[in-house]
């Protein structure tokens, strides 16, 4: 689906990267949000959505680039819902509007966090971004950033590299390259597959045992009538 989103912004002379920003999620409450699959209402909202972005784009005024990041590998552990890639900010400047990103090595964060973030930080535009790290989940299924943190204090630790992001700001080129790595993931088909078998397993339950429980009757019986 980013590569469909991406494919109709290219449609309208504009490069784009589509990302997943994992950034807020309920859990087991609310209802099943779903994937967003190829054909479906929402893949359609989408890449409408991205087209409609890159025609703006496309006569809407430029400037020059400023950009500056930040970085802080936090004293936050695993345990706590943050990985070691900590906490990183880039902002950018385009005349007088400023947009910054933040990524956090966590995954998800907790309903309401993302906005209460937004809002205090000192720009026009901001998005945060979560890394869909699983080592947090080494520790626990469930461990999202802000479950185990103090909000307030994260909050402030993003206010202070935005803060420093902005004055790292100087004038850049941008760009875009692409690279593909091979990685194995535990994910949803290997899970359902995992889920079929179990339930296989537990459907052919009586009949196994039942047959065990024959097997070990007439082998005993065996001994028995032989020894």
């Amino acid at each position: 689906m980013g590569l469909s989103a991406a494919a109709e912004a290219r449609a309208h002379g504009i490069d784009a990267m589509v990302a997943d920003a994992h950034n807020a999620n309920n859990g087991l409450d609310g209802p099943d949000l779903g994937h967003v699959v190829p054909g479906s209402q929402r893949s359609f909202d989408l890449i409408e959505a991205v087209g409609d972005v890159a025609a703006a784009l496309e006569s809407a005024p430029r400037g020059p680039l400023e950009c500056g990041v930040a970085w802080n590998p936090t004293d936050w552990t695993p345990s706590d819902g943050i990985g070691p890639l900590g906490i990183r900010v880039a902002v950018f400047s385009v005349g007088d509007e400023t947009t910054a990103y933040v990524l956090v090595d966590g995954n998800n964060m907790e309903p309401g966090l993302r906005e209460t973030i937004i809002e205090r930080l000192p720009v026009d535009t901001a998005e945060v971004l979560t890394t869909d790290t699983h080592v947090v989940n080494t520790v626990e299924s469930a461990n999202q950033v802000g479950d185990d943190i103090d909000h307030a204090e994260l909050v402030a630790r993003i206010e202070s590299l935005v803060d420093r992001a902005l004055s790292d700001r100087e004038p850049v080129e941008a760009g875009m390259a692409t690279e593909r790595a091979t990685v194995t993931v535990f994910g949803n088909d290997r899970t359902e597959t995992l889920a079929s078998h179990a339930n296989a397993m537990v459907t052919m339950g009586g009949a196994l045992a039942g047959a065990f429980a024959v097997a070990l009757l007439a082998l005993s019986v065996v001994i028995f009538l032989f020894t």
